[in-house]
């Protein structure tokens, strides 16, 4: 036997597939050569199917030999892509925060168009960002005087002594 024939033998003998074949088909010879034709599908669909398993198992082996020669990156390895519109937009003074929302919205063309979204929201953001850092920088006056808030001690020394006089709270 062949290859294609090797565990694709007919388990039913033929004289027994004529007994069950299709009503209609009365001459002996069509169904005997029907029956052949489908046997030898049969063969031929088995063997490729064995081909196909083994070519298939082949290719597990290939993958797996390969994934385990190939060492994953080390941490310090690491791939970095570059956009060159997230670098225009770092260089531009945006931040690493700002890039990635303005590239999930939209990117430079949203940016770019004063009326969008986009622009109007970061610029609200970092007028935001500009009027909390003014706020945090004054320092806190709450135990000073009146006249402690009004000269700072700098401005104090370079006055002369007559100034300070006219300043100073008397109290007679």
């Amino acid at each position: 036997m062949s290859e294609q024939d090797t565990g694709s033998e007919a388990t039913i003998s033929v004289e027994a597939e004529l007994d069950t074949l299709r009503e209609g088909v009365d001459d002996p010879q069509v169904l005997k050569g029907q029956l052949a034709k489908e046997a030898q599908a049969r063969r031929a669909i088995t063997a490729r199917a064995i081909k196909a398993e083994e070519a298939l198992k082949a290719a597990k082996l290939k993958v797996i030999e390969s994934e385990s020669i190939t060492e994953s990156p080390s941490p310090e390895q690491k791939t970095f892509t570059i956009n060159d519109e997230v670098v225009d937009l770092r260089l531009d003074g945006y931040s690493k925060k700002e890039v990635e929302w303005i590239m999930t919205n939209g990117g430079r063309k949203a940016l770019e168009d004063k009326n969008s979204i986009v622009s109007i929201a970061i610029k609200a953001q970092r007028e935001q960002t500009k009027a909390e850092a003014a706020a945090s920088a004054v320092g806190d006056t709450t135990g000073l005087s009146e006249f402690e808030r009004k000269y700072t001690p700098e401005q104090l020394k370079n006055m002369s002594v007559q100034e300070l006089e006219k300043i100073l709270p008397h109290t007679d």
